[in-house]
């Protein structure tokens, strides 16, 4: 190397190191938390979680035993709607599937 691509080089690195401990002057060094303090943390967002978590759960079984009870209700004084309803619902699906797969398939055929 040439010695002005030394000298700026050593400039350039003096201009960077002066910049570097003006802006560890201005920034206030970060606070490391104890350990203590992030198990706490850790324990306090897991009872949390645990506790969002058995409110899901309780709210899931009532509205699965309140569908199933509504289903077998219907069943028993209309068997006649509640197959209708099954049958509508199990028609709307298929219907459904199979315009989806016919727009993938377009969607196919006009990228190609």
């Amino acid at each position: 190397m040439s010695r002005s691509n030394e000298t700026s080089e050593q400039e350039i690195v003096s201009r960077l190191q002066q910049s570097m401990k003006a802006l560890d002057d201005v920034c206030e060094p970060a606070e490391i938390p104890s350990l203590a303090s992030l198990e706490s943390r850790v324990k306090e967002h897991r009872r949390i979680k645990r506790r969002a978590h058995l409110v899901e759960m309780l709210c899931f079984w009532l509205v699965a035993s309140l569908v199933i009870a509504l289903g077998t209700l219907l069943f028993v004084s209309s068997p006649v709607v509640f197959l209708g309803i099954q049958v509508l619902g199990t028609v709307l699906a298929v219907i459904a599937a199979t315009l989806w797969f016919i727009r993938q398939r377009r969607e196919m055929a006009h990228h190609e």
